[in-house]
């Protein structure tokens, strides 16, 4: 038998719940064949036994009358030496929550915001710190597109304040409409100096809107930050979801409480026959809890208006009563 009948077989065990492989999600992370036994290290970011047990036993008997031994293991079974120094940067915040996705388009920065918005509406001091170097959208979406951080006399950012959210960004040291074409040391440095230079007020909360995926940027977060929690926001197809395994793993790995995920363009309601209607798919949230092995913290629905606010920087004056509910209610829940 070779790796690539191992593939093979093991593109034809659905995960449980899906129509999807474990090939396709993909969560094998590693494959050693020879004449006495198969090795099969899996990347399992589910919390959930049951599942756990069932994919162990689908691959069991897949592989049954092989005349191989096989050796089951995932990931989360190895040592990790994933320890890293604590700076416990931006003190003056009560909690710190990053939120994050494996990909990008779908929502993240959006949510970022609109949490603010939610958090600032229940009487909290909030702020908002723009981890995502490459793409800094939150200026733009808080309607503070073009202003420039002042610097003190001690060399001190002071970070922009708007609607009663302070913020700081990228956008306000570097010309936004200019690419950042950086490499990782530099996004590091870029993250730290900000951390380290801005003079961040007393908060209740600080909200880390974090790049998409599982690189520098987040790993030099969990270096320098006390991150309190993570939120990740995912849309319900089966692409984003399998993204999203390996997002959960990582921040599992680096100590990093989740503290649930936001189902984010869950639906829309039609204009028409006011019906909802999916365009990712309907998947209920208890799959998806199953699948990634943390909570739902809410269902938010597409809402062209939303879409039109952010883009115009007008989302903190909207008086939308529907979604802003819904992601109060992920407030609470944080």
């Amino acid at each position: 038998m070779t790796k690539a009948d191992v593939i093979n077989t093991l593109s034809k065990i659905k995960y449980p719940g899906y129509a999807k492989s474990l090939v396709d999600f993909k969560i094998v992370k590693s494959i050693d064949v020879n004449d006495e036994e198969i090795k099969i290290v899996l990347n399992l970011a589910t919390k959930n036994e049951e599942t756990k047990k069932r994919i162990f036993d689908d691959i069991k008997t897949s592989f049954k009358g092989s005349g191989l031994r096989l050796m089951l293991s995932t990931v989360q079974d190895q040592p990790q030496s994933t320890a890293v120094e604590q700076k416990h940067m931006v003190q003056k915040a009560k909690k710190r929550v990053a939120v994050l996705s494996a990909k990008g388009g779908v929502g993240k920065s959006t949510f970022t915001v609109s949490l603010a918005i939610a958090l600032k509406r229940k009487g909290y001091t909030v702020g908002i710190f723009d981890a995502d170097i490459h793409g800094p959208n939150v200026p733009r979406m808080l309607g503070t597109l073009g202003e420039r951080a002042s610097i003190r006399e001690n060399k001190k950012i002071m970070p922009i304040l708007k609607d009663g959210i302070y913020s700081m960004s990228l956008g306000y040291i570097v010309d936004q409409e200019t690419p950042v074409i950086w490499k990782g040391a530099m996004v590091s440095k870029a993250i730290v100096e900000m951390l380290e230079s801005t003079e961040w007020p007393d908060m209740d909360y600080m909200i880390v809107d974090l790049p998409p995926g599982t690189g520098d940027a987040a790993l030099t977060i969990k270096q320098n930050m006390d991150v309190d929690g993570a939120i990740i926001v995912t849309t319900p197809n089966a692409l984003a979801v399998a993204d999203a395994f390996r997002t959960v793993d990582f921040f599992r790995q680096v100590g990093i409480e989740i503290s649930g995920f936001v189902e984010n363009m869950a639906y829309f309601v039609c204009d028409n026959c006011h019906n909802k209607l999916y365009p990712f798919g309907n998947v209920e949230p208890e799959e998806l809890e199953k699948a990634l092995g943390i909570s739902s913290l809410g269902a938010i629905p597409f809402m062209p208006e939303i879409e039109e606010a952010t883009d115009d920087g007008t989302l903190s004056a909207l008086e939308n009563k529907e979604y802003f509910d819904l992601i109060s209610g992920v407030a609470n829940k944080i």
